[in-house]
């Protein structure tokens, strides 16, 4: 494959990128939260364990942004951080049962969007666009192994 073609399907990929974050910025801010804030509460409501780390390498992330997300989740009283027993300096996250009501109808709308979303598309294209996918995560890894 040419250079400039290469160059053609970079500028299509980064432009699906784009869409696609700005999709889950806009279904976040109907819920009155950001993308971010969305995200994080995902990964606390299907974690049996979080903390902070998890979710800061999850999203790739600046430490500071997510302690600004979960310090506005506690101040409303949608989590709860406990010492954890195998890590004294790392606290367990987890909701409490305003943070579960808050979450799960937002969560539980998302994976109802999700899911059309992939219907939308045969269980081949489905597979091919996973394996595609492991393939360029693959090459990623390999990479930044170096």
């Amino acid at each position: 494959m040419k250079n400039e073609d290469i160059k053609k399907y970079m500028d299509t990929i980064y432009d699906f990128w784009y869409t696609s974050n700005r999709f889950y910025y806009l279904w976040a801010k109907q819920y009155g939260i950001t993308d971010l804030a969305l995200f994080t509460l995902f990964i606390i409501y299907n974690s049996e364990e979080c903390v902070q780390n998890t979710i800061t390498e999850k999203l790739s992330v600046p430490k500071q942004t997510v302690c600004s997300i979960l310090y506005n989740f506690e101040k409303k009283g949608y989590i709860k951080k406990k010492i954890n027993p195998k890590d004294k300096r790392n606290r367990l996250i987890s909701l409490t049962k305003k943070g579960l009501s808050f979450a799960e109808p937002i969560l539980k709308d998302l994976e109802k969007l999700d899911i059309g979303m992939i219907k939308c598309l045969s269980k081949n294209e489905v597979e091919n666009y996973v394996d595609v996918q492991k393939k360029l995560i693959s090459f990623m890894e390999t990479y930044f192994d170096h």
